[in-house]
């Protein structure tokens, strides 16, 4: 019986070694190199660094130079990044004999290249790599804690067996876990066990490739570990998230700068309707209540893209067709609605009559839009257009064909791809009227675009660091930072146009005015409503409250404006808001191809393989 039961146990042996060889002979025809055994010891120092021993078994089946082991010595946790100083002590082989070897950092991790690149080896070498870590110990209220990651995922072989012994002479050992299995999974391929100052851990898995192997060792809080002060700790914090520093730097800088340059001044009295004899002069605190003013007429001989423009501090289409309306108001044109039958509906256009020549009364942004509007290519385009509407009406066509040559009369569809060329003079020429007259301190165009520059020099500059630091951390949440404060420090570079004391009372006056148009109190207020009316209609134009003033005059029955032609009293407010509407988009329109206007870190006991400290990998060379 007893032979029997050697025999049945010889096969069993017989058929087990033939597994492990047969195991390994796949492994050396898979991989360039195998790793049967990987040992790590680690002796927790008084001063919380770590002595770590890493012995490493290689089988080379074909010849190598060497390996390269590569230890992160950068971690990032919950945004948080922790650099850990390394010291490398020595590289040798299992009788002590030194290896040679190049170190250099790779990221975030030192890369060690060992081997002679003049010499190939094979079969079974060993190598022993030995280092001092420091800051990875951490700390927690109900214990001390080491969290380190034995292995590393980053292998391009297997490792076959793994081990790690954990000595702590200063701290009694706890309580021990370990993780072992894929990448950032709580596998537990492994068991652990622990006296109060050893703890030895074994994996029962293959391990490299996206495999690891992490192990945990909680300290007692009664130890004589001495950890570093406050105050190092929190320098070194500083030190090692660097990053946070740089992302909030450009808003940081943006804020003060709109703080000290961008805030608006005003007088210090309450007074607005006049400038003082003695005006004393004070930044518009950050918080200030201001009662609103009670405005009903024009503001301080300010045309309508004026006005418009120093309320919300750029030129745009609104104030453009107010100042076309404007214009008309003031007898240098008429405004005239036509209608076409259509086989479905009408066709609606508005014509351009110019009423005189004399521009010695207007500012220069008006003279300069009062010729572009009857520019010769709208001229040319205008005559084509008469051709094809009057030509049964030959008197009228004849007519209108006259005044078109004289360049008096065009079409405002005529505009459409032709007076784009001429906005941005327009825009430049209506803020240097608003710098002469004392109401920005400096064009709002140009210390916007000047602002707006210094910002994306600064956002690039904070990104070239910090892309600098995502590479030696990989820790992004600094970028990301820097990402949603570039929303509020753009909005504080497009808001750097300062407005004069002056310049400031007249824009609440506009505020003002702006407030009881919309909410119609002038009705109450007004007696003479159609001289209202027609003075109003450029400014609503601009403030942008046109509508709600067209109907509460539709609802009066008022008479349209004397240089609407076209326009009844039922349909005033679609009329005149309809003008706006196709005058925006004719003023606006751009050919094909010519592009669009501006206008328009916890305990690792919760964690899991992957976590902590240590890690990396290796490969052979």
């Amino acid at each position: 019986m007893k032979k029997i039961l050697l025999i049945v146990a010889s096969l069993v042996l017989i058929f087990y070694l033939a597994k492990i060889s047969h195991a390994q002979i796949k492994q050396d025809e898979y991989y360039d190199y195998v790793i049967p055994e990987f040992k790590s010891q680690i002796e927790i120092q008084k001063d919380t660094s770590l002595l770590v021993v890493e012995t490493i078994v290689l089988n080379f089946p074909q010849p190598r130079h060497g390996i390269y082991r590569v230890i992160p010595i950068t971690y990032t946790a919950n945004g948080k990044t922790i650099k850990a100083g390394f010291s490398l002590d020595s590289i040798t082989d299992e009788n002590g004999v030194g290896l040679q070897y190049e170190k250099s950092r790779r990221g975030q991790s030192v890369s060690l290249k060992i081997g002679d690149p003049d010499l190939t080896i094979q079969g079974l070498h060993t190598y022993v790599i030995k280092y001092k870590i420091t800051k990875v110990l951490q700390r927690f209220d109900t214990h001390d804690e080491l969290y380190w990651n034995v292995t590393g995922s980053e292998w391009d072989t297997d490792i076959l067996k793994a081990q790690a012994f954990v000595t702590s002479e200063f701290a009694p050992v706890a309580k021990v876990e370990c993780f072992a299995g894929e990448f950032g999974s709580t596998e537990r391929f492994c068991t652990g066990n622990n006296t109060t100052s050893e703890a030895l851990f074994t994996s029962s898995t293959t391990l490299g490739s996206g495999r690891d192997f992490t192990i945990v060792v909680a300290l007692d809080k009664n130890n004589s570990l001495v950890f570093p002060s406050r105050t190092k700790t929190m320098l070194s914090n500083i030190l090692d998230n660097w990053g946070y520093f740089i992302s909030p730097t450009p808003f940081l800088l943006i804020l003060l700068f709109w703080y000290k340059k961008g805030r608006d001044k005003k007088y210090a009295g309450d007074n607005i309707y006049y400038k003082p004899d003695k005006p004393k002069e004070i930044t518009k605190p950050l918080f200030s209540r201001e009662f609103l003013p009670t405005v009903y007429h024009p503001i301080q001989q300010l045309t309508p893209s004026q006005l418009g423009t120093i309320v919300d501090e750029k030129v745009d289409m609104h104030d453009l067709v107010a100042e076309i309306v404007e214009l008309a108001r003031m007898g240098y044109l008429k405004i005239e609605k036509i209608e076409k039958d259509k086989f479905i509906g009408k066709e609606t256009d508005y014509a351009l009559t110019k009423l005189k020549e004399d521009i010695k009364g207007l500012n220069d942004y008006q003279t300069y839009l009062l010729e572009k509007l009857f520019d010769d290519k709208v001229v040319a385009k205008t005559i084509i257009e008469i051709e094809k509407k009057y030509k049964v009406n030959e008197r009228l066509m004849k007519d209108l064909l006259k005044l078109a040559n004289e360049d008096k009369y065009v079409f405002l569809s005529a505009l459409k791809n032709n007076f784009y060329t001429h906005l941005e003079d327009f825009k430049k020429k209506l803020y240097e009227s608003l710098v002469t007259k004392a109401l920005f301190v400096e064009s709002p165009d140009k210390t916007r675009i000047k602002w707006i520059s210094y910002f994306i020099a600064m956002d690039v500059l904070a990104a070239i660091l910090l892309f600098r630091f995502l590479d030696l951390s990989a820790n992004v949440f600094p970028m990301l930072v820097l990402a949603i404060l570039s929303v509020p420090s753009f909005f504080l570079a497009f808001n750097m146009p300062r407005k004069t004391a002056w310049g400031y009372s007249l824009y609440r006056q506009a505020k003002g005015l702006a407030y009881y148009l919309k909410k119609g109190k002038w009705r109450y207020e007004v007696n003479e409503k159609h001289l209202f009316f027609e003075e109003m209609v450029p400014l609503a134009i601009s403030l942008g409250v046109l509508d709600k003033l067209a109907k509460d005059m539709e609802g009066l029955g008022v008479k349209p404006p004397s240089y609407f032609g076209g326009v009844t009293a039922a349909t005033l407010a679609s009329d005149i808001s309809g003008f706006e509407s196709r005058a925006s988009s004719s003023l606006v329109s751009t050919p094909g191809g010519k592009g669009s206007s501006s206008w328009s870190g916890g305990s690792g006991f919760s964690g899991g393989s992957g976590g902590g400290f240590g890690g990396g990998g290796g490969g052979s060379w």
